[in-house]
């Protein structure tokens, strides 16, 4: 399997109030080196059951984390099984 990585952010939510989300979410750009992509960040809306914010490249979801702070994210990807 090849390393995917964000290529860049298209953008990136903070949400305050008056939406269904309860952590920062957004639009990335993900690629594996031969194909890239345009993906929106899951699992974050109330109601979601999978626990953590995810997205699906090449039929393989892929955790999303963030190693920064909220205003500055350190974004980066982690293979789910």
């Amino acid at each position: 399997m090849e390393q995917v990585r964000i290529i860049a952010v298209v953008s990136w939510t903070i949400p305050y109030f008056g939406n269904k989300h309860w952590c920062p979410y957004g639009v990335l750009k993900v690629s594996d080196g031969k194909t890239s992509k345009i993906c929106r960040t899951k699992g974050d809306v109330l109601g979601d059951s999978a626990g953590y914010q995810y997205i699906t490249f090449n039929r393989h979801r892929y955790e999303v984390i963030d190693r920064g702070s909220l205003h500055s994210p350190r974004l980066s990807l982690v293979f789910r099984r």
